[in-house]
């Protein structure tokens, strides 16, 4: 965790006494001293949680395999590699080991607070390359299912299971509790998550990165040491910084490795360049504005929030569109000119479009 970047956890004081009270779990790391390759889904759910645009710290192997902190609440999920095409059964989620506990017993644990009050909000989820199989049917085709919508003699076996192992006075709710099924191959991650990484890239930054597998190797070693970590730690912020990773980091990292220079903007600054060839004064304000949008269109969400409108446009309005470039260029800007900030120029906004017009040319994800 950057704490120089990070405050946002300080606003979350009852939640982190709640968490500090949770039973902690560092046996694995004790017995193996390892890196588990299912740790690396976590950083599978760190790039789904980056495009959300909100502030996370992911903390690896504490109280749990994987851990969301948000402001808005905690999120636990263990995850579970099956090594043969056998489905994950309810039996598996149940049955108890040699000192008493189930798996998805010792997960559901962490809902509960230390005055023994189910808290809702919370959620856990099981995570596995396997199918679950509730009894009645195997859940082949759904990546997320929740425990409440499955068989209902499969949620009455589940729910009076655990009532008896965490020794319950009430039936437990299952609310916000599910399985994950992952198509990320937990045995051999690495192909996997590389290809998934350069799938984020494109997606969230329309471009490549630079280095892929030197990228990656980084991001994997970060969460490697924190998994790796062994100790009990006293404060909620220890934990954190320790365990955790941020949203910060990762999003340092990221900038990093991004490649903004790309056929689009290429395309946009030769435009520019023919348009105004005998206009110094526009191409220099022009081409200035195009560097400004493409540096910041990857994390300012005022500049994406704009180019999904004139992408919404563009594809709305595509039939009576003008013909020339400059013509829509003029259309839309206009469209939008109402909607933008203050501290964005016309210039930006201008530049944005024909940044935009060169993506739908280039066919880019989202644009089509």
């Amino acid at each position: 965790m950057d704490s120089s970047n990070i405050f946002w956890w300080w606003s979350i004081v009852s939640e982190a006494d709640f968490y500090m009270n949770l039973p902690f779990d560092l046996s694995g790391s004790r017995s193996k001293n390892r890196f588990r390759n299912e740790i690396l889904w976590g950083l599978k759910r760190m790039l789904e949680l980056y495009k959300e645009n909100d502030e996370f710290i992911v903390v690896f192997d504490y109280v749990c395999d994987v851990e969301v902190h948000k402001e808005d609440g905690l999120e636990f999920y263990q995850v579970k590699t099956q090594n043969n095409d056998g489905a994950y059964t309810v039996d598996k989620l149940i049955n108890k080991n040699k000192t008493g506990d189930s798996v998805f017993g010792k997960l559901y644990k962490l809902k509960f607070n230390i005055q023994g009050e189910e808290r809702d909000e919370i959620k856990v989820s099981l995570v596995s390359n396997a199918a679950f199989n509730d009894g009645k049917r195997t859940h082949n085709n759904v990546e997320i299912i929740d425990f409440n919508k499955v068989d209902t003699a499969a949620q009455s076996k589940i729910k009076k299971s655990v009532k008896e192992e965490l020794k319950l006075k009430e039936e437990i709710k299952l609310k916000n509790a599910s399985f994950i099924k992952t198509g990320m191959d937990l045995i051999n991650p690495h192909t996997t998550l590389v290809g998934e990484t350069a799938i984020f890239f494109q997606e969230t930054f329309n471009c490549e990165p630079k280095k892929i597998n030197a990228l990656y190797r980084l991001l994997s070693s970060e969460v490697t040491n924190k998994a790796s970590f062994e100790l009990k730690l006293p404060t909620y912020a220890e934990v954190l910084e320790k365990k955790g990773v941020s949203s910060s980091f990762l999003k340092d990292v990221l900038s990093k490795y991004t490649e903004y220079t790309d056929i689009a903007t290429i395309k946009a600054k030769d435009f520019i360049s023919k348009e105004y060839e005998s206009d110094f004064r526009m191409r220099l304000k022009l081409n200035r504005a195009l560097s400004q949008v493409v540096a910041n269109l990857h994390e300012g969400r005022q500049l994406q929030n704009m180019e999904k409108e004139i992408v919404n446009y563009i594809k709305e309005n595509l039939e009576s569109l003008p013909n020339t470039d400059m013509e829509i260029i003029e259309e839309v800007s206009k469209y939008v000119h109402g909607q933008k900030p203050i501290e964005i120029s016309n210039e930006e906004v201008e530049a944005l479009v024909l940044l935009v017009l060169r993506r739908f040319e280039e066919g880019y994800v989202g644009y089509e």
